[in-house]
């Protein structure tokens, strides 16, 4: 009998979601262990290093005393970044304010040291990671992940490089020529410090899920469901300064297909090497995350449009995508379709990015799908999983956008 250990926020849905999927096996509960027990080392990875041990990293989100010590974490992870850095004391005594931006790379740094002790806890490894600590930590790297895509000839906006500053930024757009940029932070999520920048010679604009704020003379940064543009110079380079001190992922801002009267994406999710679960996700804006109000599309009617061959090739485009993170049994990949139907581009991959509440695939939701892999591969079946990393390994395939 296989037993699960699931490191999670206990307060958090995803937790549900997975007992009701191993309930569906008839399949014990998972152990949950606290995130907050974990960092303090109330509790030690290395009591659950036995084998049939399946572990479970889920998503730290959305508890802020988590978030704090997290950040504390960063703070003597060596670094050569201009990020803001604040000591582990005053990590723990910062106050929450809602949406605010606050120190996303020494996050960063504390949440890769931190997959990185754990790791270290189970080694060497007994049972078996549903995803790999090390492919998560990667996964939260938008350079590094674009880097990777890259190498291996996966299809991804072109990216312009590291960039310093707002003026840096503006001289590589004018050197490239390039007009629309998407600028995000590396380790953000859910759309944190997405700003959508355009300039020209007769205007700059920036479309963004950040609220800018000034308060007592400094800048603050929050997240908001509300989008804002601002036309100004004098702030859109407040903000762009600000994030690139955090470090950020700058990429060609490249056109989307319509649906319904929508720019969309479209969030698939590949489990065990395959391509399953599916939203499209429509917007008026340039960002398409649903927790910013924007809507689900008609599945059907985007499959229709597409046509078969095209959503073959997109399909195993994700999953050679997906590929490169063998260690790692899931992930949600975003996919971008431009205008002609049939040019696709890889947006980005989440660790994480499997929670899509009623969203079926052969009757099974994601976490229900994961668990019945799981089960397959202990009875031997590993599927044509590794095929895949072979293929993209060897560079068979031929990339769209570079």
């Amino acid at each position: 009998m296989l037993n699960f250990i699931l490191i999670a926020n206990p307060e958090n849905r995803r937790v549900g979601f997975l007992q009701q999927a191993l309930t569906h096996f008839n399949l014990p509960p998972a152990t949950v262990v606290d995130y907050a027990d974990l960092i303090s080392g109330k509790q030690n990875l290395a009591q659950f290093n036995a084998p049939n041990t399946i572990i479970r990293f889920d998503s730290p989100e959305k508890n802020f005393d988590i978030d704090k010590a997290i950040i504390a974490a960063g703070f003597n992870v060596s670094d050569n970044g201009q990020h803001q850095r604040i000591s582990p004391g005053e990590a723990m005594e910062l106050e929450f304010d809602k949406g605010r931006i606050l120190y996303p790379r020494q996050w960063y740094l504390g949440w890769r040291y931190l997959l990185q002790k754990w790791e270290s806890q189970l080694t060497p490894l007994q049972g078996e990671f549903m995803n790999h600590p090390q492919d998560i930590a990667v996964m939260f790297d938008k350079p590094a992940c674009h880097e990777r895509f890259s190498r291996n000839h996966i299809p991804v906006p072109h990216s312009l490089g590291k960039i310093h500053n707002y003026e840096h930024l503006r001289e590589q757009m004018q050197t490239q020529g390039i007009e629309r940029v998407f600028v995000k932070l590396s380790h953000g999520s859910a759309a944190s410090g997405v700003v959508a920048y355009r300039v020209n010679s007769r205007f700059e604009s920036a479309i963004t899920t950040v609220e800018r704020v000034r308060e007592n003379g400094e800048t603050l940064l929050y997240n908001s469901r509300k989008i804002s543009h601002y036309t100004r110079h004098e702030e859109i380079a407040d903000i762009i300064n600000i994030l690139t001190a955090e470090g950020i992922q700058v990429e060609e801002w490249l056109p989307k297909a319509h649906l319904q009267g929508c720019g969309f994406d479209v969030r698939v999710v590949v489990i065990n090497g395959e391509a399953q679960h599916i939203v499209v996700r429509l917007a008026k804006s340039p960002m398409t995350n649903l927790h910013l109000g924007n809507e689900r599309g008609d599945t059907e009617e985007f499959l229709a449009k597409i046509g078969v061959e095209n959503w073959e090739m997109m399909k195993q485009t994700c999953e050679q995508a997906a590929a490169l993170f063998p260690n790692s049994l899931y992930c949600g990949v975003d996919l971008l379709i431009l205008p002609d139907w049939k040019t696709h581009a890889i947006l980005e991959i989440n660790a994480f990015g499997d929670l899509l509440p009623g969203i079926l695939w052969n009757g099974m939701d994601t976490y229900t799908s994961e668990v019945k892999a799981i089960l397959g591969r202990d009875k031997g079946d590993k599927g044509d999983k590794g095929d895949k990393v072979d293929k993209v390994d060897k560079g068979d395939y031929s990339p769209i956008i570079h």
